[in-house]
């Protein structure tokens, strides 16, 4: 995130499919506001919004992220298509009121939508699991930022807390995952080879040391 960046985030208590369908919605709503691309699978939605007397122009990319079934993050970016020394730092507020109207409206969206029931299905280790990859894709393109990885990790791993033995199985793949171990393999074939060699070596030295002894 450069220095002409702006962002905001917002937590719904909806499931991710819907905020995705709420979405959808209000950005049909906003005229400001063009689709450029919309994945339902990653809940990654990109606007872009034209020129206006206060901007040259903004990439509005939109990240969706499910922290529980019925908890749904909804991050806004909004990039200038120019540069600080092209005038993008000077958008008079209008990027940040940007983020703000794509919020007020999916908030809009969801408050006409009957409230989802809470599920309290505990997640199995590899769903966790499988969630967690997804956060760290998320934290590695920079969707998201290492605090929001971190909560978002602690609230996954707290959804699995009452199982012990699968949340020391989780755990240790997070760390794995995050501390990333090189690993390092060796070939059998190659060291036979190098003592074959050695011998071989050591047997014309002998032979070497005999012709000339006799």
């Amino acid at each position: 995130m450069s220095i002409v960046d702006h962002e905001g985030s917002v937590e719904y208590p909806f499931s991710q499919n819907t905020v995705f369908k709420a979405l959808m919605a209000a950005i049909k709503k906003l005229d400001s506001f063009s689709l450029d691309s919309a994945d339902e699978l990653s809940g990654r939605v990109v606007l872009k919004s034209g020129i206006s007397l206060a901007s040259w122009g903004e990439n509005i990319p939109i990240q969706l992220v499910s922290i529980t079934p019925n908890r749904t993050t909804m991050k806004v970016m909004s990039t200038p298509k120019t540069g600080m020394m092209f005038g993008g730092a000077n958008d008079l507020g209008k990027n940040r009121r940007n983020i703000e109207k794509i919020i007020a409206a999916v908030s809009k969206e969801l408050s006409n939508m009957p409230k989802e029931q809470e599920v309290s299905v505990t997640p199995s280790s590899e769903e966790v699991i499988d969630s967690l990859v997804k956060l760290k894709g998320l934290l590695d393109s920079g969707a998201i930022n290492k605090e929001e990885y971190e909560e978002q990790k602690k609230n996954l791993l707290s959804s699995k807390s009452n199982s012990t033995s699968s949340t020391a199985s989780v755990q240790q793949h997070v760390a794995n995952e995050d501390t990333k171990p090189i690993k390092i393999e060796s070939s059998s074939s190659d060291t036979s080879l190098l003592v074959w060699l050695t011998i071989g070596a050591i047997a014309i030295i002998v032979i070497s040391m005999l012709a000339a002894l006799a």
